[in-house]
């Protein structure tokens, strides 16, 4: 089965080390008498519904061949070792010492960078043995006290954190969602696939994979499209004096040179992971959503705009250039994906970026407006203005979708992986990333948004599992200087965190937009 196009990109990517895994984490919840009265062990209920969800999804069937290689293939795996494809990792917390409130959420917050920091080491191995196993695994975070492994007494709610970690070649961000979705009603149907047994998943048939991107998406391009983006391409590449690059717009100036952190490094693999800030509260998600109606913008631009008046601040006099990952999954033929690709439900990847620059002016104008209003964003003109530019850009880009975009010139990379040996040790392309998960649906969640619609508290007296907090993070040594992505769970808030290689970033500048942000996020609730 040969790999896609957009494959033989994340592939290329994947081989060369620059971009192991991308991770989507959600916390299960469960009572603890549902757990005692299990037939079977708790890791066998996890192995079976995960063997479901491979027999689900065709793509989490296959390893990768040849991926060093221009042509890598898929490859048909008759067997997969299910033992090898969970692992359950402890993260113990020192023990409250009282009962008070203050107590437990120190306890939660400890808890919470343990599950960063254990996030970071999913994100620095590569995937190894691809032609024999897939490249993918769930990494089950627990505390085994939470989990009522050491206390049999207990009929507290019970939780854990599922890593769904993956090579990008299988999935996307959406897939994350998807992936954890399918998980979810397989625990709760509680039911061992026959194609398993003693630990080990048969599928004697090769897989029916979805079409490749490049047929279930009708790209288009215009001949203007076409002659602009390969003259940049082709003439730009021609050795000019500067005066005349400038000129022509191939070499901008200096105040357009937009900060991106250190020069790409392709050899260090070690990606840090911090919240951003959270809310979880769902109606304090609500008051910001308000605001972001009444000023004719949505969450995407206003983040957007807020990481800009922080980086404005302590990065003086140099633009900027942003980066929005858009999901492709909408714009799919309903013709060529017939009964093999469902969007929402069948995992892939099928997404493409949007770049903007924010020029010396408007940085320079969010740094004045953010000396005058301090805190106050609601009242920063500056900080709405930016954020309805950007929702207006993004939306224009949506409705032009899928004409005229990057992905379509794709065929004209030969090679891979010379294409990223060429960036090595030069200048990222954006300052940040900002990639929106959106909110994981209730149904999804395990809560049903139907007219017998059923509350968290509901599912929980009933003893079936939901799904109650999201957590995206990525790590990218030729991309962004930071990635800030955004998850969250259909009633239950958001989670944002900031991804950085090490090194690129200064840690300080970390810590004052994760002290800007959480600061401008709480006057807006």
């Amino acid at each position: 089965m040969a790999a896609t196009r957009r494959a033989k990109f994340n592939t290329a990517r994947h081989s060369l080390g620059i971009l192991r895994a991308v991770i989507v984490t959600c916390r299960y919840r469960i009572s603890a008498t549902y757990i005692r009265q299990l037939s079977f062990s708790l890791q066998d209920a996890v192995e079976n519904a995960l063997a479901s969800v491979v027999l689900r999804q065709a793509l989490l069937g296959v390893g990768i061949a040849a991926e060093y290689s221009k042509e890598p293939v898929f490859v048909h795996l008759k067997t997969i070792d299910m033992r090898r494809m969970v692992e359950w990792k402890e993260i113990i917390t020192p023990s409250a010492t009282s009962s008070t409130h203050i107590d437990a959420k120190k306890e939660e917050a400890l808890y919470e960078d343990r599950l960063l920091r254990s996030l970071e080491k999913c994100h620095e191995p590569v995937w190894e043995e691809l032609a024999g196993k897939p490249g993918w695994k769930i990494v089950v975070h627990h505390d085994p006290r939470q989990l009522g492994l050491k206390d049999d007494t207990d009929d507290a709610l019970l939780s854990f954190d599922i890593s769904f970690c993956f090579h990008h070649a299988y999935s996307d961000g959406r897939g994350g969602y998807i992936f954890h979705g399918d998980l979810l009603r397989a625990l709760n149907e509680g039911t061992r696939p026959t194609e398993l047994q003693k630990h080990i998943l048969y599928l004697p048939r090769p897989p029916t994979l979805p079409p490749a991107m490049s047929d279930l998406i009708p790209l288009s391009l215009s001949w203007a499209y076409i002659l602009r983006t390969v003259w940049t391409e082709i003439a730009g590449a021609i050795p000019m004096p500067l005066f005349l690059r400038r000129l022509l717009g191939f070499e901008p100036n200096e105040t357009e040179i937009p900060w991106t952190g250190a020069p790409i490094d392709a050899l260090n693999p070690k990606t840090h992971v911090r919240t951003l800030f959270k809310l979880e509260d769902e109606a304090q998600l609500k008051r910001i959503l308000a605001q972001c109606r009444s000023h004719k913008t949505t969450l995407t631009g206003l983040l957007h705009a807020l990481i800009a008046r922080s980086l404005a601040r302590h990065v003086k006099d140099r633009s900027f250039r942003s980066s929005t990952p858009i999901s492709l999954a909408g714009y799919a033929d309903p013709k060529v994906a017939g009964s093999t690709f469902t969007p929402g439900e069948t995992i892939h990847c099928l997404v493409t970026g949007f770049q903007c620059s924010h020029g010396l002016d408007t940085a320079q104008r969010l740094r004045r407006s953010g000396d005058e209003n301090g805190t106050r964003v609601g009242e920063d003109q500056a900080v709405w203005a930016l954020a309805q530019d950007m929702t207006a850009r993004l939306r224009a880009k949506a409705v032009s979708l899928p004409r005229d975009d990057i992905i379509g010139l794709s065929s004209l990379i030969g090679d891979w992986h010379e294409f990223f040996r060429k960036k090595f040790g030069k200048a990222r392309a954006d300052t940040w990333e900002l990639s929106n998960l959106g909110s994981l649906a209730a149904t999804d969640a395990g809560v049903s948004e139907s007219e017998n619609a059923v509350s968290s508290q509901d599912v929980e007296k009933a003893g079936w599992w939901f799904i109650d907090r999201a957590v995206f993070t990525q790590g990218n040594s030729t991309g962004p200087a930071l990635n800030i992505n955004v998850a969250g769970v259909s009633e239950h808030g958001i989670y944002v965190t900031v991804c950085w290689q090490d090194g690129i970033v200064d840690v300080e500048l970390v810590e004052k937009l994760v002290e800007d942000v959480q600061a401008w996020v709480a006057g807006l609730v």
